[in-house]
C-alpha cells in the first residue's frame, strides 16, 4: 500500500539504528548537540541519550565540549581518515555478497536499488534490483562517465570519497546541465561534496532526470575505505513524502553491508591464523 516503507519488527538492531541516528544528527549540527536535543529526537530520556553520546565519544566518533556540554562529530573518524574518504583510490574489489545488500534494500524500500563502484574515473553499476513497472531513471547507463557524476547521488557519494576525481570535476569551467535542478557551478558542486562528506550520504533532487530523486550511502571495506555506493531512485512526490525514512533505510542497509563484510573478513583472518 503506497510507497512509504513500513516498520518491520525484527529486521534491524534498534540500538544500532539509534546510534546511526545520533551520528547523522551530529554530522548535520556543526555547533554541537546536547543530550536533551538528542533525547527529543530519539524519543528517549536525557540520561539514555547522554549514555549513547558518551559511548560515541568512547569509541572515537565524537567529542564532548566540557564548557558547553555539547557533543560534536570528530573531524576524523576512528579508522583514521576523513569521513567518507578512502586512503587509496584504485578500483576496490567488491565481494559478490554485496548483491545481498541490494536485494535487502529493494525489499525494505520497494524502490529500484543500485550498487556501484569506481573503475578509474567511471562509475560502474554492478547490480540493480526492481520489479516490473517500476520506473527506470531515463538515460542511466551501466557505466557512468565523469561528465555525469555531478548529477547523481550514486556517483556523488563515490566522488566525495575520491579527492582526485572531485578535483577533476571541480576544475571544470562549467558542468553539464541535465535538468533545471542540476548543479552546474563547480564551486557549488565542491560545497555539495563537503556536505556529503559531513553528513555521510548523498542526495540528488531531479538533478539528472525530471521527477527522479536518488539517495546513496557508502559501503566501506574492512580497511575502512569507501568501496561502493548503495542507492535507490524514487519519484519526486514519494521523496517529498517519505524522504527522511528512505534516507534512513539506505544508510542502515549500507551500514549493515559494511559490518557484514568486516565480519566475513575477520572470520577468514581467524581461519588463516588457525590453519
Amino acid at each position: 500500500m503506497g510507497g512509504t516503507p513500513q516498520e518491520r519488527p525484527g529486521r534491524r538492531l534498534k540500538t544500532a539504528s539509534e546510534a546511526l541516528h545520533a551520528l547523522r544528527m551530529l554530522g548535520a549540527t556543526p555547533e554541537g548537540v546536547s543530550a536533551e536535543q538528542l533525547a527529543i529526537e530519539l524519543g528517549k530520556s536525557a540520561s539514555t541519550a547522554r549514555y549513547l553520546l558518551n559511548t560515541l565519544c568512547h569509541e572515537g566518533f565524537a567529542n564532548k565540549d566540557d564548557l558547553s556540554g555539547r557533543y560534536r562529530l570528530r573531524d576524523v573518524p576512528p579508522w583514521g581518515q576523513s569521513w567518507g574518504q578512502p586512503g587509496s583510490h584504485g578500483c576496490v574489489t567488491v565481494p559478490d555478497e554485496l548483491a545481498d545488500a541490494v536485494t535487502r534494500l529493494y525489499s525494505r524500500t520497494r524502490k529500484r536499488s543500485y550498487l556501484a563502484h569506481l573503475e578509474g574515473e567511471k562509475t560502474v553499476v554492478l547490480d540493480a534490483r526492481g520489479h516490473q513497472g517500476l520506473a527506470r531513471i531515463p538515460g542511466l547507463q551501466e557505466r557512468i562517465s565523469p561528465s555525469e557524476a555531478h548529477a547523481l547521488a550514486v556517483t556523488k557519494m563515490l566522488v566525495s570519497a575520491n579527492p582526485e576525481l572531485a578535483e577533476v570535476i571541480r576544475t571544470e569551467s562549467t558542468l553539464a546541465s541535465f535538468t533545471g535542478m542540476t548543479i552546474t557551478d563547480p564551486k557549488k558542486f565542491a560545497s555539495e561534496i563537503d556536505r556529503i562528506r559531513t553528513r555521510g550520504y548523498a542526495i540528488d533532487r531531479e538533478e539528472f532526470a525530471e521527477d527522479f530523486c536518488c539517495i546513496a550511502a557508502p559501503v566501506f571495506d574492512p580497511a575502512g575505505e569507501v568501496a561502493a555506493s548503495l542507492a535507490i531512485s524514487v519519484g519526486t512526490r514519494q521523496f517529498t513524502d517519505a524522504g527522511a525514512v528512505l534516507v534512513n533505510e539506505v544508510i542502515e542497509v549500507a551500514a549493515e553491508a559494511t559490518q557484514q563484510w568486516r565480519e566475513r573478513q575477520d572470520s577468514r583472518d581467524e581461519e588463516l591464523l588457525l590453519s
